[in-house]
């Protein structure tokens, strides 16, 4: 043992001795044998003579190891090897990194090799095998595999696997170049601490590292032309396959390898992937919205899903400072902070076993910055200054404000939050009536707001600002729509009946929010008509200022930006933006509560379930309370945009999507506007009968849990009774738009029509063929189309004067007429 650091983490008095005379301790002491070390966790019992107040009075009476952290190393470039490379390669899942010629340094730990520096004249291939990581690639670099030179690169490997055991062959031993050393060093220390990095705190200044796992290898190259590239092959991921900028924040390709793929299969859960549930939260938090902290303490009821699990591994924002975890089973528990991530690892003190419960605490503090929503909201071109504006707190889905798996599950929760005096919180949860005052050990006052969220979340949220409370409105759900729809069918047995809206919002925005919430209502009503239930029991509707137009929709609330009062605003056309549907934003929002929220997604590639259908229904209740004409320019805008943005990749994508180019409008355009189109030609191609049964069928068997795209296509399939798979591997998992050559010939009484496929593969999708008569009628006929050749003979009323080819906009496709 080289150094010892040992810190008292808590204090109780010890039973049987006098007050100030014995304490159990628990302890956290590091020790270092060299560049090695680990972490113990100790319960001491200590007690003092009666009476001796000497320092040599202490004695220690007992003590127990309650857990052990190990496999820590401090890690540098071996400095008494070099070598000169000759074709010397390194390889992983669809990568190749060769050095032609260079120089080569090592970093080893007392398991062997863990890492090489490379310099020199190398080349970086990366050929991946999934289709669509091909048209991202391609995307990027111009050709569907990337093979770029690079002259530096730090590649991390785990000691045991054959990628740290280059050909010798390939190495020759040279005289140590001190130039050259100091070269590798500056690389390691610039490049490593972004991976399998830790922060210890207080036990230790120095960076110390884990050894990748075995399988994994991550490499960070210094390209040329191309700037720095990450490879990661991780397999404890479920996609374990990634080529991403970190600079940028964006990924290239993300896949899941060829025997992962054979082990989780197509439409993986990642629920089903994950170590732990999450069973119930609860959650204390007093936040302060001026500073932007947040002081927590988060009770997490959970159940081991891994057949063993040594260590706990949770998301929790970097800028939140753990001060202590403990469990009432375990005790107190050891935890790590991952350099660079999101991440806090707990370790356990022994393998809990699959199905095991525990409740574990963490108590923590610091800054998270408010939640943006600019992937969802539209872009402005130029604005007027406006002399007021009031700011919002929003902590959700992607702020890490409390401890939760990497995959955040179904959970019910309780939350507790404390706001400054003048502040009011809406949050995840049915609000529980009332609040209490509190004073906090600075003497500064603020409220308590309690949420009870007893329907399972997939996440929870909350947002504060200086709302002023607004109506309270019963709203019942099983009135009579006005007018009625014709596949609104109404509650189901069994479904809520009615659900109580509540408006917040800014003292100068109350009239906007009595409107906004009297509109909400409405459309609550025709949601829950057409899906037979609603999934919360309460909705706040909260209205905030903000330049760009957007909204947010967690479950139970839904914050909407309204801009200040004078404001003279121009925005750039944006698929997501309907000029003459004002209600969209709030149609969209609240059309999340049923998808995105009662049902979520599987994994990110299924994120259009929530963006395409929220993006439908709001085009429904277009129509509802526009006409026709109004639901038919949305589809024609979903067919533009996205016919536009389909060559960068399918709706599988999910988040991806656009970020090659860093245009937030793709995904708009395709998660929203081609996932609706989508939607809208599988009804024109199964009938509304079917079409919307489908819906219903979804929620009632799997509300508050999570879909893929085969649930859905498994849904409808059995509402229609045919097989829908071609159709969604065309729509779904591919980008390609179908190119159809229609011609037809008018005859006395009839028209024949001709519609022929002009691409290799084959689509199915209903077109629309609108017979003009001489009168000045219009008669729609819809036309399925699944063969490279389909000709129908249509009747007619009178004098057939010319033929329209997808009036409405309906047909994702390109047209020759």
């Amino acid at each position: 043992t080289t150094r010892v650091v040992a810190r008292e983490r808590e204090r109780a008095s010890l039973d049987g001795a006098l007050p100030g005379d014995g304490f159990r301790l628990v302890t956290e002491v590091m020790v270092e044998t060299g560049q090695a070390a680990h972490i113990v966790t100790l319960r001491l019992d200590v007690r003092r003579a009666p009476g001796d107040t000497s320092p040599g009075a202490w004695h220690l009476l007992g003590a127990q190891v309650v857990t052990v952290v190990e496999g820590l190393f401090r890690l540098d470039v071996d400095q008494q090897h070099q070598f000169a490379a000759s074709n010397f390669v390194l390889a992983s899942e669809d990568l190749e990194l060769t050095l032609a010629e260079g120089t080569v340094f090592q970093v080893a730990s007392d398991r062997g090799i863990t890492a090489f520096v490379l310099f020199g004249r190398g080349q970086m291939r990366f050929t991946p095998r999934p289709s669509a990581e091909q048209q991202q690639v391609q995307l990027f670099s111009g050709d569907t595999q990337l093979v770029v030179p690079f002259e530096s690169a730090l590649v991390k490997v785990n000691p045991e696997d054959e990628a740290s055991r280059p050909a010798s062959t390939s190495l020759t031993s040279v005289p140590v170049d001190p130039r050259q050393l100091r070269r590798a060093r500056d690389l390691f220390a610039e490049e490593a601490p972004r991976s399998f990095s830790l922060d210890l705190g207080d036990l230790s200044p120095d960076t110390w590292y884990l050894i990748p796992p075995q399988g994994d290898l991550l490499a960070e190259v210094h390209t040329r032309g191309r700037g720095v590239l990450t490879y990661a092959r991780s397999v404890s991921e479920a996609e374990d396959v990634a080529l991403f900028e970190r600079a940028r924040g964006r990924d290239i390709a993300r896949y899941s390898s060829q025997s992962k793929r054979a082990s989780i299969g197509r439409f993986y859960n990642e629920d089903e992937l994950s170590d732990i549930e999450v069973l119930d939260y609860d959650i204390d938090a007093t936040v302060n919205p001026d500073r932007a902290t947040v002081d927590a303490r988060a009770r997490l009821h959970l159940r081991v899903r891994a057949a063993a699990m040594g260590t706990l591994s949770v998301r929790l924002a970097e800028g939140l400072t753990v001060t202590r975890v403990t469990s009432l089973e375990l005790g107190r528990l050891t935890h790590l902070r991952v350099r660079g991530r999101d991440t806090v690892v707990v370790n356990l003190p022994y393998p809990l076993q699959r199905g095991t419960e525990v409740t574990v605490q963490f108590t923590y503090s610091g800054r998270v910055r408010t939640q943006s929503i600019d992937q969802e909201g539209l872009q402005l071109i130029d604005q007027v200054p406006i002399e007021r504006s009031e700011g919002y707190y929003l902590l959700s889905s992607r702020s890490y404000w409390y401890p939760q798996p990497a995959a955040p599950g179904y959970a019910p929760a309780m939350l507790r939050i404390t706001v400054p005096d003048g502040y009011a919180c809406v949050a995840t949860g049915e609000p529980e009536p009332g609040f209490r005052t509190a004073v906090s050990a600075t003497g500064t006052a603020g409220r308590i707001y309690a949420f009870r969220a007893s329907q399972p979340s997939r996440y929870l949220s909350l947002l504060i600002a200086r709302f002023r409370a607004g109506a309270r409105t019963t709203v019942s759900l099983t009135d009579p729509l006005e007018p009625a729809a014709p596949f609104a069918a109404g509650i189901r047995p069994g479904g809520r009946t009615s659900v109580v809206v509540e408006v917040q919002a800014l003292a100068h925005l109350q009239g906007r929010g009595r409107e906004m919430g009297a509109r909400a209502a409405d459309i609550l009503r025709f949601y829950a008509a057409v899906m037979g239930d609603a999934p919360y029991p309460s909705l706040g509707v909260a209205v905030v200022e903000q330049n760009q137009p957007g909204g947010h929709s967690p479950a139970y609330f839904v914050m909407l930006h309204s801009s200040p009062p004078g404001a003279s605003l121009n925005y750039a056309p944006d698929p997501a933006s309907f000029r003459g549907v004002p209600e969209f934003v709030l149609a969209h929002e609240l059309a999340h509560q049923w998808w995105g929220q009662a049902l979520g997604w599987k994994n990110y590639r299924e994120q259009w379930i929530s963006e395409g259908f929220a993006q439908y229904f709001s085009a429904l209740y277009a129509e509802r309370l526009h006409g026709t004409e109004a639901f038919e320019q949305m589809l024609r805008q979903f067919r533009r945009w996205a016919l536009d943005a389909s060559d960068q990749g399918p709706i599988h994508l999910g988040y991806r999507l656009g970020q090659i180019k860093g245009d937030r409008q793709v995904f708009r355009a395709l998660l929203y506007n081609k996932g609706a189109s989508v939607l809208h030609m599988l009804r024109r191609l199964i009938g509304d009968e079917a079409f919307f049964r489908g819906f219903r069928r979804l929620y009632a068997d799997h509300a508050f849990r999570k879909i893929g795209a085969d649930d859905v296509r498994r849904a409808f399939e059995a509402e229609s009774g045919r097989s829908l798979e071609p159709f969604f591997d065309r729509w779904v998992f591919e980008s390609g738009i179908p190119r159809l050559r229609v011609t037809s010939s008018i005859e006395v009484g009839s028209v024949l029509v001709r519609l022929e496929q002009r691409q290799p593969e084959l689509y199915d999708l209903p077109v629309t063929l609108t017979l003009v008569y001489a009168d000045g009628r219009q008669e729609d006929v819809v036309i399925p189309v699944s063969e490279t050749v389909t000709e129908r003979r249509l009747p007619a009323s009178g004098q057939v004067r010319s033929v329209r080819v997808n009036r409405d906009g309906a047909a994702l496709a390109e047209f020759e007429e």
